[in-house]
């Protein structure tokens, strides 16, 4: 197939990075491959033509959805139109189910073959959605190995890639500090760290000894933060240095979760969001946990304090217990590895892309 055309859509900062791996690999492998679709910029500086950039469509939460019901349904539109225009032999969709499932549903309408990376956790919650999987020109690279399972169970045909963090995470060197200190990770989207970061601002009030540092992200403004932590150190690109080094983390529940747990940091999960949302969430979710490390290990190796029991003191005292049992914790963390293999997700994936390019 000459110059073959990939479409992908991604829709927050975690999938383009996992997408941006693949995209190097697909680069490296088959010069000719023409990219084009949703992303951000380090998909860009990888040669993807954006349609649009995902930073103004990262929100999380059924309310939160709904405040901006008319920006997305003007998104799928537009998102119809640019891929029947561009005729893409394949697309990939990365996370984001909220669309992305809906738009795997009308790709298959049109005889667009789509390889799924990332998959929506429909274990966790809704599994009825799995319909919209069950295709034969849909492929689904699962990142977490307990996945593949439940999806064939369910016609669909599923692999395990390897998880992506396994190959980010080796060989990150400590940051390097005065003094022992707590790594405070308040989300990745502006709601998030609305609500997460003014609570972790209290925290050096409860543990006087330690030093803390928030870790920024890039597409939020400096001045964001400080409005909201005005006396902490905000941190930018330093994420994996500040979660090796740390004595312990408060971690806003996400992927950075695992990556955490990856690093051997002892960590608390936090969230606070729309109590509608929660409310919500909590009707339909099927599983113990919120955090993937617990989710993986099978225990709540690292505390969950969500909404209401979000506080604080109660962050402060689920610290202290964590760093007091630092090193039982790293002993069950070590695990993780084994359980998710050694293999690079990104090869795997863009191996499995291009393998289904040529069918």
């Amino acid at each position: 197939m000459k110059s073959p055309r990939l479409y992908w859509v991604v829709g927050e900062l975690s999938g383009e990075q996992h997408a941006a791996s693949v995209i190097s690999v697909l680069r490296a492998r088959e010069p000719t491959l023409l990219m084009r679709g949703m992303g951000g910029t380090d998909m860009a500086q990888l040669g993807v033509s954006l349609l649009t950039s995902w930073e103004q469509y990262a929100v999380v939460g059924f309310v939160e959805v709904l405040k901006h019901i008319g920006r997305f349904v003007s998104l799928y539109r537009k998102l119809q139109r640019d891929i029947l225009a561009w005729k893409p032999h394949r697309v990939v969709l990365v996370d984001y189910p909220g669309l992305n499932l809906r738009l795997a549903r009308w790709l298959v309408r049109q005889g667009i073959p789509v390889t799924y990376f990332i998959p929506p956790q429909l274990w966790a919650w809704n599994p009825g959605r799995v319909r919209y999987l069950r295709h034969p020109l849909i492929q689904v690279l699962c990142i977490l190995p307990f996945e593949p399972d439940f999806y064939r169970s369910r016609g669909v045909h599923a692999e395990y890639v390897g998880n992506p963090l396994v190959d980010k995470l080796r060989g990150i060197p400590a940051f390097s500090a005065s003094k022992p200190y707590i790594a405070l990770l308040p989300g990745s989207r502006i709601h998030e760290v609305r609500h997460i970061l003014p609570l972790m601002a209290r925290l050096p009030d409860l543990l006087p000894k330690w030093d803390f540092y928030v870790s920024r992200v890039p597409h939020l403004p400096e001045s964001f933060y400080r409005k909201l932590a005005p006396h902490l150190p905000v941190l930018v690109g330093q994420t994996y240095p500040l979660l090796k080094g740390a004595a312990a983390a408060v971690v806003t529940s996400g992927t950075a979760t695992l990556e955490a747990a990856l690093l051997g940091c002892p960590s608390v999960i936090v969230y606070k969001g729309n109590v509608l949302s929660y409310w919500i969430a909590k009707q339909l979710v099927r599983v113990p946990f919120i955090g993937l490390p617990n989710l993986i290990l099978g225990e709540a190796v690292f505390p969950e304090l969500i909404q209401r029991q979000c506080t604080p003191t109660s962050i402060a005292t689920a610290l202290e217990s964590q760093i007091k049992e630092r090193d039982t914790i790293q002993l069950k963390l070590a695990n993780l590895h084994s359980l998710l293999g050694e293999k690079s997700a990104a090869e795997a994936a863009a191996q499995c892309i291009l393998d289904a390019l040529e069918v």
